[in-house]
């Protein structure tokens, strides 16, 4: 091992292992097997085929939203973090490329007239959107006349769109399309009005360490991804990249 090596592989896992954060919410990419308790899903396992190249192992740290786990960016709890990319969080983090593509798209109820993103930003709609997520960071720069009312959590927002007096509820297709599963009288707009990049994050203040996560994430795009990764990808819906 080279020195550069040493000092990178230091700088991502000081403490020895690896300490993956994820957000529950995003139920496309990480979930918890009922029956075992063990994590499993697309970022489930690219974080064990890291800590496998790493020659360690790997602990999950959970969240039950993304802002969360950006909160804690500084708070020395996680070393990689599995998270959209997006221009407003650039500040503070550094982004691999990205290994999958998600989809963000509303949900309506189903009388309503809107069939789209366009008629959706209309003045007087309010849209419930789960605090700092990629979808709340876009539909922030995007919507010119629809209000965004902001919740902690995606069951949150959801639950506010049901019982209020709201319009849509935006969030990850595979999310939504669980939620309409679960309760009548609701549908998904058929276009996604974000496709949604998802990569491996660290802190911006340890770019030796990002330097392993970009080799590794290009590695898989290369190469082509674990088996175990195409597996889940495959049963949630997930468009990995190539």
């Amino acid at each position: 091992m080279t020195d550069e090596i040493a000092r990178s592989r230091a700088a991502l896992i000081p403490k020895g292992y690896l300490r993956a954060a994820v957000n529950l919410a995003n139920i496309a990419l990480v979930g918890i097997d009922p029956a075992t308790g063990k994590f499993e899903g697309v970022s489930v396992e690219l974080a064990r085929d890291l800590s496998k190249r790493l020659g360690c192992r790997v602990e999950f740290v959970t969240y039950p939203s993304a802002a969360k786990i950006l909160e804690k960016v500084d708070h020395d709890e996680w070393d990689i973090a599995f998270l959209a990319a997006d221009p407003a969080r650039e500040d503070r983090l550094l982004f691999s490329p990205a290994y999958a593509l998600i989809e963000g798209t509303l949900v309506v109820r189903e009388g309503s007239p809107y069939r789209s993103f366009a008629d959706i930003d209309s003045d007087g709609v309010k849209i419930c959107v789960t605090r700092n997520a990629a979808y709340d960071l876009y539909l922030a720069r995007r919507l010119a006349h629809a209000k965004i009312v902001h919740a902690s959590t995606p069951a949150e927002a959801l639950d506010l769109f049901v019982n209020g007096n709201h319009d849509a509820s935006a969030g990850i297709k595979q999310a939504l399309e669980r939620f309409i599963g679960e309760h009548e009288g609701f549908r998904v707009l058929l276009e996604p009005f974000l496709i949604i990049r998802q990569t491996i994050a660290v802190s911006r203040s340890h770019p030796a360490a990002g330097l392993l996560v970009l080799e590794f994430v290009e590695d898989a795009l290369q190469q082509g991804f674990s088996e175990n990764v195409v597996r889940e990808a495959q049963s949630n819906g997930i468009t990995l990249r190539k």
